[in-house]
Parts: C-alpha cells; sequence; structure tokens
C-alpha cells in the first residue's frame, strides 16, 4: 500500500482474498499497527470484526500476533469459536506453531469470551459472531469467492490469482463450474 509516497507493507490473511474488489476497485484495509522491541508490524484485515478477532486472540498470554494471524488464517472464525467452546484442542493443534499447551491455553482465556460471542451478546470485545457474518464456514461465497480464497491459501499473490481467472474466464463461464473445477483449471496454468 502506498500512501503520500510512502509505502508500507500490510500483512494481509490469504484466507480473506476472496472478499477483496476486482483489480482497481475500491478497498478499505483496518490495520493493526504493533511495535515490538526488534520490529514495526502492520497487520490488515478485511472487516472491523475480523480485526476484532485478532485483537482477542494476541490477548491470550504468551500468544504473539503472528500466531493470532496464523490461527485466523487456518481456520474458519465461526469454527475457531466451536472449538474453543467445545473445548476441542484437536482442531487448534492442527494450526502450524500451536501445541497441545498452547491450545489449553487459549482455550481457557477465551473460553467465556467465546460463549457471550455464540449466544450472541456483545463482550468487551465489541462483537459478535453474526456481526462478523460467519455462519460456520464460506456459505456466503460463490464458487469464484472459493477458488481464489483457496488460491490464496496455497500461498499465490493477489495479483497471479487474479490472472489465472482472468485466463480461465476467457475460456469458460465460470458462473456455472464448480469451485474443484475452477481450481483445477487454475493449478494448470500456473
Amino acid at each position: 500500500m502506498e500512501a503520500a509516497q510512502i509505502a508500507y507493507e500490510i500483512v494481509f490473511p490469504t484466507s480473506a482474498y476472496g472478499r477483496l474488489p476486482e483489480p482497481g476497485g475500491e478497498v478499505t484495509i483496518y490495520t493493526q499497527f504493533l511495535v515490538r522491541e526488534d520490529c514495526f508490524l502492520l497487520f490488515g484485515f478485511p472487516s472491523i470484526e475480523d480485526k476484532k478477532i485478532f485483537n482477542t486472540l494476541i490477548s491470550v498470554p504468551s500468544l504473539g500476533p503472528k500466531t493470532a494471524y496464523n490461527i485466523m488464517n487456518s481456520i474458519p472464525i465461526s469454527k475457531l469459536i466451536d472449538a474453543i467452546l467445545k473445548e476441542d484442542e484437536k482442531c487448534l493443534t492442527q494450526v502450524s506453531g500451536i501445541g497441545s499447551k498452547t491450545a489449553r491455553r487459549i482455550i481457557l482465556e477465551l473460553k467465556d469470551k467465546m460463549a457471550k460471542l455464540g449466544s450472541g451478546s456483545k463482550d468487551g470485545t465489541g462483537f459478535s459472531a453474526a456481526q462478523a457474518g460467519y455462519d460456520g464456514g464460506f456459505s456466503g461465497l460463490d464458487s469464484l469467492g472459493e477458488a481464489k480464497l483457496a488460491l490464496g491459501s496455497l500461498g499465490f499473490s493477489y495479483s497471479e490469482i487474479e490472472r489465472m481467472i482472468s485466463s480461465i474466464a476467457k475460456e469458460i463461464d465460470i458462473s456455472k463450474v464448480t469451485t474443484e473445477e475452477i481450481i483445477k483449471k487454475a493449478l494448470k496454468r500456473r
């Protein structure tokens, strides 16, 4: 991102690529600037709710911002909330960098906060699962959005994804194919 002739590098979740507009479109990115002894970190989020969830995660002692970001990038928010409420350590330990001890700490520290979220009420973080728009997965996305999300999770940049999708769109009507078909065709164009 560039502002006032200064370029900023923003860490943005690949899981949110599907929610970005077409290239050249306007986008609002909610940022969290963190100062550490050895670096300055600028994290970006597609919604204010995502930013609040991130801040809730980093409130857990010894859970750093990169680990919190990794959790958000690996587990859909509704599944994360559900895992904490059901004390599902296994779900949390599937995230790289989260061991059993850390999973237990996350559950212990956030269970009460997540219980309030699950009931739809607001807590000190100021958000609820319903406000965040999470209903258990990616049901709000069409096959193209899901494909973009999956490709982003595989590590492709936004511009690479758009290039692949544009190439596919020249050959077929993307709105009439499944997510899997879009991903297969995109990977063939790498």
